[in-house]
C-alpha cells in the first residue's frame, strides 16, 4: 500500500528533485533534498517518499562497481572528532577555569554568576529545534562553516566582556553554537558515513572529546597564566578561524556518494540500489518520534545527564575545595574522568553495534547515580575525601557510555530523513538541562551548607532514568 501523507506535511514537501541531478555539489555542499516530511502508516511502519527508490538511486548511488582502495569515511571521522573538540569553549568545562576571572573583572557573586549562565543557557536551549531543521536545508558542510566563524567570533567577542548584559550574549551564543549546534554536526556527520559501523565511529568521536576534557583545562590554565583571560578567548578563536575553517572548507564531504564510494565504505550485496537509498530517506518526522514511548525515554535521559553533569564539572572546583583540594587538584580529577570517559567509550562504541540501546541507557544512568552518591559521601564518615577521585573516574565511564547512546540511538530509532530536527530538540532538551544544575549546586552549597544534598538528588534523578531504561525500545519495525 502505498504511503501518504497529511495535508500538514504535504504543504512542507517541496518539489522533487530531476532524477539526473546531483544530490550536492562536488564539494558536498548544499542539502540533498532526498527526503521529504515522512510520516506513519499503521503502527509504527515507517514510511518512504513516494519517489521511487530507483530514481533517487540515481543520484545516491555511485557509479562504479570497484570497491574503493581508501574508504574517505577514515578521513571525515577525525575532521568530525576536530569539530567535536572545537566545541570546548562553549562546553561547561571549557567555562569553568573563566569563571573566577570573569567574576572579579565584573564583580559578580557566585550566585550572580551561576544565574547568568542559567538565564544564557536556557535561552541558547530555545531555538536549537530550528537550527537542527535549517541544517537539514542548508547541508552539513555549510551548516558546519558557518557554526564555525560563529563561535570563533563568539570566542573574540568573550575576551572584550566588560559588562553583565554582554557576558549574557556571549554565554548564550557559546552554548547555543558550541554544545548546541557543533556537536549535532559532528554526530550527524558520522550518521552519514558510516551505518553498521556507526557505534564503532561514534566510540571514536568520543574518544577525541575525552581526550580533550583530559587536556584542555591544564591548557586553559596555561594560556591564562600567559596570556590573560581575555588574551587566552582571543588566541581560541583565532585557532578556530586559522585551523579548523581551512580544514573544513577544503575536505569535508557531505556524503559518501560524493566521492563515489558507500556508507561504511562496503559495496552492499543485496538489491544495491534500494538499500544505499533506503538509508538517506527512511525514517519518520518527529510528529511521529514523540509518539514512541522510546523518544521521552532517551530524551529524559539526555536531559537529566545534562543537568548532572554541567551541575558536577562547573563547580568542580568547589567541590573539591570543600573537602581541602586546590584548583590543580581539580584538573586532575578532570583528567580521570576524562580517562574513564574515554575508556568506555571505546568499549561502549564496540557494545553499541552488539547490543540493544535499552540496556546501554540502564547501564548509564545507573553508573552515573552511583557515582553522585560516591561523590555525595566523600569527605565524610563513611568516605575519605579522595573518594572524589575515584567517583569522577567512575562518572567518566557512565558518561562515556551515555554519550555513545546519544550519538547512536536517535538514528537507529529513527532514521536519517529528519536526523537534524529530531536530533535538534535533544540538544534543546540537553542544553536546558544543563542551564539547570549549575543553580541546583549553587543553591545547595549556599543555602544547605554543602554540596551533597544536590549530588544526592542527582542520584535519585540518574538511578530513577536507569530504572526506565529497559523500556526504551525501538519503534515497530526497527531492528
Amino acid at each position: 500500500m502505498s504511503p501518504t501523507t497529511s495535508p500538514e506535511l504535504e504543504s512542507a514537501i517541496e518539489p522533487p528533485f530531476a532524477a539526473d541531478s546531483p544530490p550536492n555539489d562536488a564539494t558536498g555542499n548544499g542539502p540533498a533534498n532526498l527526503a521529504e516530511p515522512l510520516c506513519l502508516t499503521g503502527a509504527g511502519a515507517i514510511a518512504i517518499r513516494e519517489t521511487s527508490l530507483a530514481a533517487i538511486a540515481k543520484t545516491t548511488i555511485p557509479k562504479t562497481d570497484n570497491q574503493p582502495a581508501f574508504f574517505y569515511g577514515w578521513l571525515m571521522l577525525p575532521l568530525a572528532m576536530l569539530v567535536m573538540i572545537a566545541t570546548f569553549p562553549g562546553q561547561t568545562i571549557g567555562i569553568t577555569y573563566f569563571i573566577p576571572h570573569l567574576r572579579e573583572t565584573l564583580g559578580m557573586s557566585q550566585t550572580e554568576m551561576s544565574a547568568t549562565y542559567l538565564l544564557a543557557t536556557l535561552l541558547a536551549s530555545l531555538p536549537l529545534t530550528f537550527v537542527g531543521a535549517l541544517t537539514d536545508r542548508l547541508g552539513l558542510k555549510r551548516s558546519v562553516l558557518i557554526a564555525v566563524c560563529l563561535l570563533a567570533a563568539t570566542c573574540l567577542a568573550a575576551s572584550q566582556v566588560h559588562g553583565t548584559l554582554m557576558l549574557l550574549v556571549v554565554f548564550l551564543l557559546l552554548r547555543m553554537v558550541g554544545p548546541g549546534t557543533m556537536s549535532l554536526l559532528a554526530n550527524n556527520t558520522l550518521a552519514m558515513w558510516f551505518d553498521r559501523r556507526l557505534g564503532m565511529a561514534s566510540g571514536f568521536l568520543q574518544v577525541g572529546m575525552a581526550g580533550a576534557i583530559a587536556t584542555f583545562p591544564a591548557g586553559v590554565l596555561l594560556l591564562i597564566d600567559t596570556y590573560g583571560w581575555r588574551g587566552a578567548y582571543a588566541l581560541m578563536g583565532a585557532i578556530l578561524l586559522v585551523i579548523l575553517l581551512p580544514l573544513v572548507l577544503l575536505v569535508y564531504r557531505q556524503r559518501p556518494s560524493d566521492v563515489g564510494q558507500w556508507p561504511d565504505g562496503i559495496r552492499p550485496n543485496r538489491n544495491t540500489n534500494e538499500q544505499i537509498a533506503d538509508i538517506y530517506v527512511a525514517g519518520i518526522d518527529l510528529s511521529a518520534a514523540v509518539r514512541h514511548r522510546s523518544y521521552w525515554i532517551l530524551l529524559t535521559a539526555i536531559a537529566a545527564w545534562a543537568l548532572i553533569g554541567t551541575g558536577i564539572v562547573f563547580h568542580i572546583e568547589g567541590l573539591f575545595r570543600q573537602v581541602g583540594y586546590s584548583q590543580h587538584d581539580s584538573a586532575w580529577a578532570c583528567t580521570l574522568l576524562a580517562v574513564g570517559m574515554g575508556g568506555m567509550q571505546l568499549a561502549g562504541g564496540l557494545l553499541a553495534d552488539r547490543l540493544a540501546i535499552r540496556w546501554l541507557v540502564t547501564a548509564s544512568m545507573t553508573g552515573m547515580g552511583l557515582s553522585c552518591m560516591l561523590m555525595a559521601l566523600s569527605g565524610g564518615i563513611w568516605v575519605p575525601a579522595r573518594g572524589l577521585f575515584v567517583a569522577a573516574c567512575s562518572y567518566g565511564m557512565a558518561q562515556g557510555l551515555m554519550t555513545i547512546v546519544a550519538s547512536t540511538a536517535w538514528t537507529r530509532y529513527f532514521g536519517r530523513a529528519h536526523l537534524g530536527k529530531i536530533r535538534g530538540t535533544t540538544i534543546t532538551a540537553a542544553v536546558a538541562g544543563s542551564s539547570v544544575g549549575p543553580l541546583v549546586m549553587g543553591i545547595s552549597i549556599d543555602t544547605l551548607g554543602g554540596f551533597a544534598p544536590a549530588l544526592w538528588a542527582f542520584a535519585a534523578m540518574a538511578l530513577l532514568c536507569g530504572l526506565a531504561g529497559p523500556w526504551a525500545t525501538p519503534p515497530e519495525g526497527v531492528d
